[in-house]
């Protein structure tokens, strides 16, 4: 076949996180006339516009739901989705609609969140499907159970780290489905303001338990014990919608520990490389120990050192482009924080090495390559 191959994204945030961020990456880079793409997304944000601008087709399918189970509460957080998660019909054949109109050849699920709705597209069509597997899963019987259900259902993974991968593989139980390692591509270089000009670390991400975003605050309390002056901790993100009340005590503790002028709560931003290229550090507290996300290879790619939780060295190589602190602890944060602020050299150091790093792994090139052969190779099996 000499046409491009006709492909249907599935995203969930709208622009507004990082799974979109990264489809929108990878996407934006595609040679369209190899690849031919639509986006099919849940939420309404600037996805939009970034695809509008492309040229690529998208449509809203607000059906779509997902659920993904966590270290802390996996019940609670599957009853709270239910109620989208009982749209998964209707959405499998909207999505089925839009292939059937647009001769669509490859189905791309952008999280395997997605599991059930694949698990019923399964049921009603024999397109291949192609899923990205972006969360490090606990071992539990609500991963194994997604997982099972994903193994049946779709033709390839893909695992935003080899971390992702080795869970993945640890909950299959035996069913090696094929899949492979496809690091997320970080937006272009863009210049950042001088060391001396650089007075936030921040934090990018869902304000969330299983992200650690109440440990800033104890980050926060520790640069005060250091005297540590004219740095703040910047908070852009925003509460996940069911659960405000971590949110709220969040903020009630940072009035009450009087920590209000050195951590700020920006929301979300649709500019994370506007953030970075001004910020003097990253912050990731994560209790799940995944010091690889999308803020990571966005910060590490805009020569911003990272201070994350976690002892996997395959991003930020502690000492070089950053620093992990693992276990978490706010004191040793703190300190390395006020180390990096108070040697300009060290952190330039490590501002160069960090931009190195990105421009070998997360320029995109490789990834282009890898997800379009898997697209050719799933497309000539299917004839």
């Amino acid at each position: 076949m000499n046409r491009p191959i006709r492909t249907l994204h599935v995203d969930i945030e709208g622009g507004r996180g990082g799974s979109s961020r990264s489809l929108y990456q990878l996407i934006s880079r595609l040679d369209r006339s190899r690849v031919e793409p639509i986006v099919a997304y849940r939420e309404t944000g600037p996805l939009e516009d970034w695809y509008k601008d492309l040229g690529i087709r998208i449509v809203h399918v607000p059906e779509i739901g997902s659920y993904v189970p966590r270290t802390k509460n996996s019940a609670k957080i599957f009853a709270a989705s239910l109620p989208r998660l009982l749209g998964t019909n209707q959405a499998a054949r909207r999505l089925l609609e839009i292939a059937e109109e647009n001769d669509v050849e490859i189905l791309h699920l952008n999280y395997e969140g997605l599991f059930l709705l694949a698990a019923r597209l399964r049921q009603l069509t024999s397109r291949p499907m192609i899923c990205h597997v972006r969360a490090h899963l606990p071992i539990n019987a609500w991963s194994r159970w997604l997982v099972r259900k994903l193994s049946r259902a779709v033709d390839h993974y893909f695992f935003i780290s080899p971390q992702e991968e080795e869970r993945v593989r640890q909950l299959e139980a035996g069913r090696l489905l094929p899949g492979q390692v496809l690091w997320n591509i970080a937006p272009q270089y863009r210049k950042r303001v001088p060391f001396d000009e650089v007075k936030e670390a921040v934090y990018l991400g869902n304000i969330d338990w299983s992200k650690g975003t109440d440990r800033l605050i104890d980050v926060a309390a520790a640069l005060k014990k250091l005297s540590v002056d004219g740095l703040k901790i910047a908070i852009y993100g925003e509460p996940r919608r069911a659960r405000p009340a971590y949110f709220n005590q969040m903020n009630a503790r940072v009035q009450s520990e009087g920590l209000s002028g050195l951590i700020e709560f920006r929301g979300f931003t649709s500019e994370p490389e506007t953030v970075l290229s001004k910020a003097f550090a990253l912050i990731r507290p994560s209790r799940e120990r995944d010091p690889w996300g999308r803020d990571v290879i966005e910060a590490t790619s805009f020569g911003v050192p990272v201070l994350a939780t976690g002892d996997y060295g395959g991003v930020v190589d502690s000492g070089v482009t950053g620093f992990l602190v693992d276990p978490f602890d706010a004191s040793t944060m703190a300190a390395k924080l006020k180390v990096l602020l108070e040697d300009e050299t060290l952190w330039k150091r490590m501002s160069a090495a960090a931009i190195s790093r990105g421009e070998t792994i997360f320029s995109g090139q490789q990834q282009v390559a890898q997800f379009t052969s898997v697209l050719e190779k799933l497309r000539s099996e299917d004839v």
